[in-house]
């Protein structure tokens, strides 16, 4: 079994062929909650096919997302490793085929598999890191700036073709709004000026970011 892509793209055949005697597999429907804020559980999870998201609601009922979890990624480890509740809820946003590792073999992953262990510390560095940006840009950016922000976060993962990075399917507005902890309307206002300013265009169902470096000024100007 081989994955293109994420964390598992990784691993040595061998990590993944242990992983394969370990752990077992479950198809999702999409918007099925894979994993409850608050579970007790600390089996660990891989995406082998689909999408899903990393979710809170507020007290109020607004949802928060986090990340967008793509197939060949890890998720719930950090239950696998400190035992504590789950800290999010995980939704797949498509049908989706999971692999569940139990703790018990996680934990044998990590000390009998170098590799394995190094490219989870690798994950988590990259998780810490983006969370340090997501705090930097809430603190100190304006509604448009943090849009912007998280379209270049969307960017960097897809990566630009001929200058310009096609984002399939397109964000709602409600999914950006939820990402950066603000309104829908909000995003639809910043957006319109992103368009009028050919920066972004809506091209069937995709999102065109089309111009990157005039993205990128755009964050670090002043207001």
């Amino acid at each position: 079994m081989t994955v293109s892509h994420g964390f598992m793209s990784r691993l040595s055949d061998t990590d993944i062929a242990a992983l394969d005697e370990r752990w077992h597999k479950h198809d999702y429907r999409h918007n099925e909650l894979i994993i409850a804020h608050g579970d007790t559980g600390r089996d660990v999870f891989f995406l082998l096919e689909g999408r899903a998201r990393v979710t809170m609601f507020s007290e109020d009922g607004k949802e928060i997302t986090y990340r967008d979890i793509e197939a060949g990624e890890i998720f719930g480890e950090l239950a696998g490793i400190d035992g504590k509740a789950r800290s999010a809820s995980v939704v797949a946003i498509a049908a989706s085929r999971v692999a569940r590792l139990p703790e018990a073999a996680f934990r044998d992953m990590v000390v009998k598999h170098p590799n394995f262990a190094w490219t989870l510390l690798e994950h988590l560095s990259a998780q810490l890191r983006r969370m340090t940006d997501r705090v930097y840009e809430f603190s100190t950016l304006v509604v448009r700036k943090r849009l912007i922000a998280e379209l270049l976060h969307l960017a960097e993962e897809i990566g630009p073709v001929d200058g310009q990075v096609f984002i399939s399917p397109a964000p709602t507005h409600s999914e950006l709004a939820s990402k950066i902890s603000t309104h829908r309307e909000e995003v639809s206002r910043a957006m319109s000026g992103l368009a009028k300013k050919g920066l972004v265009e809506k091209r069937g169902g995709m999102l065109v970011l089309r111009d990157l470096t005039a993205l990128e000024g755009l964050v670090g100007k002043k207001e």
